[in-house]
């Protein structure tokens, strides 16, 4: 009896972090938190161990929804791109699926960036964060608007709450895709399969010819990164051998010229190894990311995408490994100005003492904070809630 009353003992900081939940939860408007068509959605719920805990739950409507977050406080909750008939019933067959949004999970670990070797993965810096937003208006401009001909107004994003961004597509037209067509469409967003052959040619005497940036879908995308590159001085970051991209970079204007003008990628002299080695390449990098090595969509979670019954992280909920809110962004052409670090803080400036392990500097609210090692600080709330959902900061009195 005397050991389970002591597992049961609620550790201090999980009791803080649960009243500045509760508090956020009870001044937060019903409708903000509800999912559009709630009734038929499925819930997950997560604890300050687990993101998601327990699943199955179904709410009526938007009020109900508040009541129970205000009551139980969950430090995680997400909810069903899904529709089902019977969001409550179990198993997942009794449910009865009726369709799903089409969602994309994009998360600044997987880019894989230079920066992420100077920094604790679960403490994403600015250039973290900057360029998984700029994936995600990349997957929106390049990809949801102009191949797939989706409208803006079809198309929501979130921040996720910690190192990424949300996308949902509501449209009739994907509602009803299977798993296997939902995976077609990230694979389209990955290039997956994509050859040198199916969109270089060589005509008279091999010269190699291309696709030119007007060009829609992958054929103009791969036109466009070329020129950015070459622009940028960056092609070996595409993987382009050395002295090439010197050649390539020394006639920068002629080679744009012909590109743009005839898709002549063959204003400078190649030999046939070399121009089979550029088409792929550009290929292979087109999309990337310059502080990257990731191809274009590989930041996209697919698993996320061709799930159709995947839960995601509720819009303007809170994050319990961060304390800030999976903030919706009003408009897809905000997501550009949106900044995570500001923008995502709910918690108040008030001072709280807290013991902190280990945190690299980062910056909040306008302010940096750090770098900490075993430091007994006086931070802000929202500062000192961020390192404590880290796991990386205990009160102190």
């Amino acid at each position: 009896m005397a050991e389970d009353a002591q597992l049961s003992i609620v550790a201090p900081e999980e009791q803080f972090m649960r009243r500045l939940f509760q508090s956020y939860y009870e001044k937060v408007a019903p409708d903000s938190v509800s999912p559009p068509e709630i009734a038929r959605r499925e819930f997950g719920l997560g604890t300050w161990d687990k993101k998601i805990e327990s699943r199955h739950f179904a709410f009526r409507d938007a009020q109900a929804l508040k009541s129970y977050l205000v009551r139980n406080t969950p430090f995680y909750i997400s909810y069903s791109a899904a529709y089902y008939e019977f969001p409550d019933g179990r198993p997942m067959p009794r449910k009865g699926w009726m369709g799903a949004d089409l969602v994309f999970d994009l998360d600044s670990d997987h880019l894989e960036l230079e920066c992420m070797k100077t920094h604790p993965k679960k403490f994403p810096c600015a250039n973290c964060l900057s360029a998984v937003r700029e994936e995600t208006m990349k997957l929106i401009e390049d990809f949801l608007v102009p191949d797939f001909g989706f409208s803006k107004g079809e198309i929501s994003a979130n921040f996720s709450g910690n190192r990424g961004y949300h996308v949902h597509v509501r449209n009739e037209t994907v509602r009803q895709l299977a798993g296997w067509a939902r995976r077609e469409l990230a694979d389209y967003i990955l290039g997956a399969g994509l050859q040198a052959k199916s969109l270089f040619y060589s005509r008279v005497k091999g010269k190699l010819e291309g696709p030119t940036p007007e060009m829609p879908g992958w054929h103009g995308r791969i036109a466009r990164r070329f020129l950015q590159l070459l622009q940028a001085g960056k092609l070996t970051e595409a993987g382009v051998e050395q002295a090439l991209a010197r050649r390539l970079q020394k006639n920068a204007a002629k080679v744009s010229e012909g590109i743009i003008m005839r898709g002549n990628w063959d204003t400078v002299r190649m030999n046939g190894p070399e121009k089979d080695l550029l088409a792929q390449k550009i290929i292979d990098s087109a999309g990337i990311h310059i502080e990257g090595v990731g191809r274009a969509g590989d930041e996209v979670d697919v698993g996320v995408t061709f799930d159709v019954s995947k839960l995601i992280r509720l819009p303007d909920s809170l994050h319990g490994e961060t304390g800030m809110a999976a903030r919706k962004i009003a408009k897809v052409g905000d997501l550009a100005r949106f900044e995570p670090m500001n923008d995502a803080i709910v918690f108040s400036d008030a001072p709280v003492k807290v013991k902190v392990g280990e945190a690299p500097a980062f910056v909040m609210g306008n302010q940096t904070f750090g770098p900490f090692k075993n430091s007994d600080v006086e931070l802000p709330e929202f500062a000192a809630a961020y390192l404590i959902c880290k796991r990386e900061a205990k009160l102190w009195k």
